[in-house]
């Protein structure tokens, strides 16, 4: 596993260790207190919301992201995800670890997100074990994680209806289907659903034995409460009050319930439940005067068993706003001391790095206002010029579900739509129907230490995706830089979900240099036997076309100089022939063998195309002067100075060409990449909780070969410590006969003190030996130490 070398310049795009794997963090502070978010925050936001009788944790991120795997199967107190991140120039070897703690709620005991945690895994620590299923998120930014809650008690009511044993009625015919991951179409908080498009054997359990006069009262008040929420077109809540009406002992509320559950159903688009219900009925009671209609109805039903099902009503009740304020604080102290060869050991690093996440949220039962605020301070003590402070995310943001607009405003991070960096700006939505929203966003781009000033605005229309039902936008957007048309670009975002296929695509178009920007698929597929496949393919321009792309090329400073010589056409076309295109493909399948084991397989190609541009010399240079030497010329005043055309740094040997008086710029292709991989996850190894990894790489590259081996254990002990134990060893050889080995072992120990409070330590060193031309001898010892203190 890879640790991040300098932790105080990784935002600085600074060398990094090849040995660090989560990053040499050793945080000492109690006087700052800082947060585990150091550096470059992948977790964007942790939501938890009821959805029938499920809790639905959406983890979102701030890069593109594809689940690939998850271990243990549906049950632990510590859950890991496995996801790749798949957006170009993001690593996870360049991250430090983060960890975010649970949004305060009702549904839940409170819980830890931690990234990155082995290898390309997230940790999700529970405060007991618990159930659970696992997808993709409806996008390429989300992980989804439904956990079962208690269903929620009728409106109004003061009775509940508790377990007991049956109810005399025969229970409800069961449909098979394959284990699915229950998805549902959004509902107002407080309202009720059942799990989408499952068996129907999953109704509440009946009550104790009560009175039959009690239970005419309880039947009637469901059924009121039912009937109002089915003319309101609240058909989960309806759902919900039928069940609870059929869950009681026979009643004269039981047969009406019957029918208006399968119409409650059928309306809310559950076809396969909503049929089981009907047949239900007209075997229960095949002489009642409704049997006609349910048959015509029954009739009357698609053959498929998911439609597009409308979208409940929100409806506003008497709770008042409730405000919800959580965060964290963390510090991080980094050391570190390397040696080359039989030199002497260098202290290399010596840096403090604290952060602090903010979160206040006021709710009721349609509007959600958020204050959010994320800010990391790195203190180099090595070198004081590259001390920073960054603020990475500050907005308020409100939603209306009532009337139906959202709108963020502030710092914060791309959501889809075209925008491609952090902003400082306004994002917002309007739906013009429970299907169709219009979106729109002006904002201007956070890139640090860029000089550049880019701002941008666009328009989107959306239909969202239900289960079953793909769902789709499209959108347009322009940017500019400095003052100039960077970027005009029209795309379509594609996705899909029914429980068992997850997929997402993009396709991103530019107006302006008339080529795909970016195409990417990806796709999770859950079969029968819970074997999960996984795969994409990502097409994109390496960097995306920009104006600031032909700076490096032709010797420019700035996009005005270069627009200013070359023309704006001329810039143009310099970007489309500088500008390379990186393909990646990725595939793999995690088999489950037994209740501990979990068996991966995964293959990865990538490349990167080389450039070949036309250089404009007659119109960058103010004179060229070829009398001296015509295939060196002179040229005079140009975006360099005045020096010969060899001496600009910018053409090619002997590429000037006195015709055109253009030379040419290039460069080479990158070879394709080819990656076999294959893991093996253990659960409850040795002890309760207790998980290991085994980890196998073959790369082959170019014109070279590596192989990896991976060894990590986690051992967890007593209540609230657990030691993680990581060992890595890679070695390459390259057709050059350059050949080197790396050995990296590390041990980090974790302490979580109450709910608040959490401790940790990580040691490690790594070694790297290089034969054949070169011969050398590397050594590295590093260290972290950190303290993180939660408010919930």
């Amino acid at each position: 596993m890879k640790k991040v070398k300098m932790a105080g310049r990784i935002f600085k795009n600074a060398v990094l260790s090849a040995m660090v794997a989560k990053v040499a963090r050793f945080v000492v502070v109690l006087s700052l207190l800082a947060s585990a978010n150091a550096f470059a925050a992948i977790i964007e936001t942790i939501d938890v919301a009821r959805v029938g009788d499920q809790a639905e944790v959406t983890i979102r991120f701030t890069t593109e992201i594809q689940y690939t795997r998850h271990t243990p199967g549906d049950e632990g107190k510590f859950l890991r995800v496995f996801f790749r991140l798949t957006k170009p120039g993001v690593s996870e070897s360049e991250l430090m670890q983060e960890v975010r703690r649970s949004p305060k709620n009702d549904l839940l005991p409170p819980f830890t997100v931690a990234y990155p945690e082995l290898v390309n895994g997230m940790l999700i620590t529970f405060a007991k074990p618990t159930k659970f299923i696992v997808r993709a998120g409806d996008d390429s930014r989300s992980i989804v994680v439904m956990v079962p809650v208690p269903p929620l008690p009728a409106k109004g009511k003061d009775v509940a209806v508790a377990k007991g044993k049956p109810a005399d009625k025969p229970a409800p015919l069961a449909i098979e289907t394959p284990a699915v991951a229950p998805v549902v179409a959004d509902v107002p908080t407080g309202s009720a659903t059942a799990p989408a498009q499952t068996p129907d054997a999953n109704k509440p359990e009946a009550a104790p034995v009560l009175s039959a006069a009690k239970v005419e009262e309880m039947a009637h008040a469901f059924l009121l409460d039912g009937q109002e929420a089915f003319e309101k077109g609240d058909y989960p809540k309806a759902i919900n009050r039928m069940n609870r009406i059929l869950s009681l002992p026979q009643n004269e509320r039981t047969k009406s319930a019957q029918a208006l559950i399968g119409e409650a159903r059928e309306k809310n688009g559950e076809i396969a439940k909503a049929r089981a219900e009907y047949n239900l009925y007209l075997k229960l009671y095949p002489d009642s005067p409704e049997v006609p209609k349910i048959k015509q109805r029954l009739a009357a039903l698609p053959a498929v068993d998911t439609v597009r099902r409308p979208r409940a009503r929100v409806v506003r009740d008497d709770r008042p706003a409730e405000w919800t304020v959580y965060g964290s604080l963390s510090s991080y102290f980094f050391g570190g001391q390397s040696k080359q060869d039989d030199g002497p050991m260098k202290r290399d690093q010596e840096s403090l790095v604290s952060s602090l996440n903010f979160s206040a949220r006021l709710r009721d039962s349609v509007t959600d206002t958020r204050f959010v605020f994320r800010d990391t301070d790195s203190r180099n003590f090595m070198r004081p010029s590259r001390n920073y402070n960054r603020i990475y995310s500050a907005y308020a943001e409100r939603t209306d579900r009532e009337i139906g607009y959202f709108v963020r405003v502030g710092r914060q991070n791309p959501n889809g739509a075209g925008v491609l960096e952090r902003f400082d700006g306004v994002t917002g939505s309007y739906n013009l129907t429970p299907d169709f929203k219009v979106a729109a966003v002006y904002g201007e781009a956070v890139e640090f230490g860029s000089p550049f000033k880019k701002n941008f605005y666009g328009g989107s229309v959306e239909l969202a995706p239900q289960v079953g039902w793909p769902g789709a936008s499209l959108y347009g957007i322009e940017q500019n830089i400095d003052g100039i048309l960077n970027r005009r670009a029209v795309g379509s975002e594609f996705r899909y979900f029914d429980g068992q296929v997850t997929a997402f695509g993009l396709v991103d178009y530019d107006v302006l240099y008339k080529g795909v920007n970016i195409g990417m698929a990806q796709a999770n597929y859950l079969d029968k036997w819970n074997n999960n496949y996984f795969v994409s393919y990502d097409y994109r321009q390496s960097p995306t076309y920009s104006l600031t792309n032909a700076l490096s090329t032709t010797g420019y400073s700035t996009v005005t100089d270069l627009v200013g010589n070359v023309g704006v056409s001329g810039a143009r076309q310099l970007v489309s022939e500088m500008t390379a295109l990186s393909t990646m493909f990725a595939t793999g399948v995690t088999i489950p063998v037994g209740e501990r084991w979990q068996f991966g397989a995964d293959y990865r190609m990538s490349e990167i195309t080389g450039t070949n541009a036309t250089i404009p010399l007659a119109q960058m240079c103010k004179e060229i002067q070829d009398d001296a030497n015509p295939n060196d010329p002179l040229c005079v005043d140009g975006p360099r100075g005045t020096l010969r055309i060899s001496e600009m740094g910018i053409c090619q040997v002997d590429s000037y060409d006195l015709v055109t008086r253009t030379c040419r710029a290039t460069s080479d292709a990158s070879g394709r990449t080819n990656m076999y991989s294959a893991q093996a996850i253990g659960t409850n190894l040795f002890v309760p909780n207790g998980v290991g990894v085994v980890y196998l790489g073959y790369i082959a590259g170019p014109n070279y070969t590596g192989q990896n081996l991976g060894l990590s254990y986690i051992f967890p002990f007593y209540e609230n410590w657990r030691l993680e134990s990581n060992a890595r060893y890679y070695t390459q050889k390259s057709d050059s006969g350059q050949n080197m080995t790396q050995f990296s072992p590390s041990m980090k120990l974790v302490y979580q003190w109450r709910n608040s409070l959490s401790l940790e330590g990580e040691l490690g060193y790594s070694e790297s030996n290089n034969t054949g031309t070169t011969v050398s001898k590397n050594r590295r010892e590093y260290l972290y130490l950190g303290l993180r203190w939660d408010y919930r």
